[in-house]
């Protein structure tokens, strides 16, 4: 049975997951466009590759009333 000090961890735990939680959503959609990768043998055991990746990322608006 868990003492006093692990459960007061534990509800100290959940309690800060609530409050970042929302914070680590974020506001934003991001959407990949094209994605293009470029490989290059230089010898038996090196390869060379690159990844270009273009995204399309849109903000959602706030929907404070100002007043």
């Amino acid at each position: 049975m868990p003492n006093a000090f692990h459960r007061l961890c534990r509800e100290l735990g959940e309690f800060t997951r609530l409050i970042v939680k929302p914070v680590d959503q974020p506001d934003t959609q991001t959407t990949e466009v094209s994605r293009e990768t470029e490989e290059k043998q230089l010898n038996e055991t090196t390869t060379l590759r690159r990844t270009t990746i273009e995204e399309i990322e849109v903000k959602k608006l706030s929907t404070t009333d100002p007043e």
